[in-house]
This record gives structure tokens, sequence and C-alpha cells, in this order.
């Protein structure tokens, strides 16, 4: 079923659903200005305005990319997605963003108008959309090598493949699906250009928490001095600082409260050296590094696109974790982190 359709039938279930629950009058027309529809929510003689922005999934991730956008608007903004967990619900509560969803869970707070239902099931389960090659595992460590290296995708696919750390039939399949998707195009001898940057990067930021970054999980830990980070040093540990920790250095905004470390095994030097203890439910989070470093191979030391401090990831990475935590604060500093370091990695050419 296509894109729109499924879209379609998101928001008539959603606005079914709230018009049982709730007994209002509630009305769409479609193609409102941009915006999937335009919802009027009537009681008696009082009428409700909003711009419906229908997504079909709604993960801590995708909110990252929503929220952004429904404050960019002029006009009230309805979210309207198959099914809002009870985290996320109460998440976008906090950030007083209207949502509904098929499953007949709603917020909205548009005085005197006050409805909160939550704590509803979905009633059928959805089937995941087949996962292409691109962003399985190998595949995403292809696609963030592409886009952390602008016109890395013209080189010979030995060379991505090396960079990506992955093997060489993996960037041939990559490519093909990236093509077939319509963000890579082929122009035979003037070589190949990666197109829609922006939308892969928000297709790459949401599938990697899920596809990569829980692939690469080391474990949890917990260091008795909370402050321990400020004046630890990671180099010749074979470690990179991601997440708050990284966003605070880079920018200066963030005050971390959870810890990532992305490292190369074995990370033994590290834990000694900064006495960490393993702790389940710690506020630290070890993970494998899966691109290739300069550090690893000195070869690339050049051409690697590093930001100006050595041991922070890369800005895309430190985007990526920021986002998949789903926080509001985390998701601020992400858009901080977006407009100062990331347009020269996804803009057109």
């Amino acid at each position: 079923m296509r894109t729109e359709h499924i879209e379609a039938e998101i928001l008539q279930e959603a606005l079914a659903k709230l018009r049982e629950n709730t007994g209002l009058r509630v009305d769409a027309q479609h193609t409102f200005h941009g915006h999937d529809a335009r919802i009027t929510i009537g009681l008696q003689d009082v009428e409700w305005h909003f711009a419906a922005e229908v997504k079909k999934t709604l993960t801590r991730a995708t909110l990252g990319f929503v929220t952004p956008q429904l404050r960019d608007y002029l006009t009230n903004v309805l979210l309207v997605t198959r099914y809002v967990t009870p985290q996320i619900a109460e998440t976008l509560r906090e950030m007083n963003i209207p949502f509904i969803d098929t499953a007949g869970n709603a917020y909205i707070n548009e005085p005197p108008l006050l409805i909160l239902i939550k704590g509803n099931r979905p009633a059928r389960t959805f089937a995941k959309g087949r996962t292409t090659r691109a962003f399985a595992p190998t595949g995403l460590q292809v696609v963030y090598t592409l886009l952390c290296n602008p016109v890395l995708e013209e080189a010979p696919f030995r060379k991505i493949a090396e960079r990506a750390k992955v093997a060489l039939g993996t960037v041939g399949w990559v490519m093909r699906d990236l093509k077939e998707m319509g963000y890579l195009v082929d122009m035979g001898r003037r070589g190949r250009r990666l197109v829609r940057k922006k939308k892969l990067l928000e297709r790459w930021v949401t599938e990697y928490p899920q596809q990569l970054r829980r692939k690469n999980f080391i474990g949890r830990y917990r260091v008795a001095d909370p402050d321990w980070w400020k004046d630890a040093n990671l180099r010749n540990l074979q470690a990179f600082w991601g997440g708050e920790v990284a966003a605070n250095k880079l920018t200066k905004y963030l005050k971390p409260q959870d810890i990532t470390i992305y490292a190369i095994k074995p990370v033994n030097k590290l834990i000694l050296k900064n006495k960490m203890q393993k702790d389940p439910k710690g506020n630290i989070e070890l993970l494998e590094v899966f691109w290739r470093t300069m550090r690893q191979q000195d070869m690339f030391r050049r051409t690697e696109p590093y930001p100006e401090e050595p041991d922070l990831v890369h800005p895309i990475l430190i985007y990526a974790d920021l986002m998949a935590t789903g926080d509001p604060r985390n998701i601020e500093t992400a858009e901080i982190i977006y407009e100062r370091e990331l347009d020269r990695f996804i803009r057109e050419d």
C-alpha cells in the first residue's frame, strides 16, 4: 500500500476513535496548505481547528524529528499516528504537543477543551515492512560512512568497504538499495551522487537505535564520582565520548546525566583506568566502535572529517545518540548540533 493511502487510513481510524471516545464533532478536510489535513473539533457552537501531521510510527528517535517540525508551524498542529506508548504520551503531554492515535489515546489541551485519554492498547499488531540491506546493521555502517564523508559515494566500492568496516559485497547491495529508494543517483561516467541527504539522515537516525546501536552494546557501568567525566581523558584508551558528554563538550549547553562511550575492544584498560564498576542500572554505557577510526588505520588520518576535539565521536553520531533518548532537553541540544555542525554533511550540491 502506498504511503499516502496508509496515512489516510491512520487518520480516519484515529478520528473515528476520537469521536467514539469523546462524543465530539470531528471533521477532516484534506489537502490543507501542505499539511495532511485540516481537523475541526466541535462542541455545540465552539470549534477548534488543527493542521494534522500524520506519522505511520512514532518512536523515541522519530519523536526527535517530529517535535521541531511541529514548533515551526504557525497554526495548531495535531499529531496523528498508529500508536503512542505511555512513555511517549507523557513526553508529548509535558511538551504540550496534542496527539491522537488509532488505539484511542489522545491529548489535546486547548482551554476550555481538555482531552486526556491514555492506557489504550492497539487492537492489532502492525506488520513491519521489510528492512532493506541499507538499513540492516552493516548497511547502516555504510550509510553512516557515506554521510560522514561527502563525495565518498564516488569512490570504488573497496574503499567504501574499508572505511565502513564491512565486506565488499555489502557495499554493492547497499548502493543498489539506496539507488532504488531514491537516495543515490548513478550518472554513469560522471560518477555517483548521494541525494535527499536530509531524509537519508532522518531514516538512519530512526533505524540506528534498534538495528545497530543495540548490536554494539557492551554493557552498563557506574563510577562513584558523578563528575568523573569532566577530568577523564580517553586519549590512548581507544575510546570516544558520545551522547550527552560529547554534546556538552561540543556545545557547552547540556549538563550530562547519562554517559555514552564508544570504545574499541578490548575495553579492560578503559574500565580499570576510570574505576568503572559493572552495574546494569549504571548511567555509563559502553558501545563498540562500528566505524574505521583514525587510530585503527593511520592511512585515513587526513581524510576522516572528525570534529576538532579528537576524543568525540562524529557530530552525526552525537546527534543520533541524543535523538534516540526522546528526552526533550536532549532533543533541544540535538537541534543546536544539527544547525551548527550537520549542514555541511547533508547539504545538496
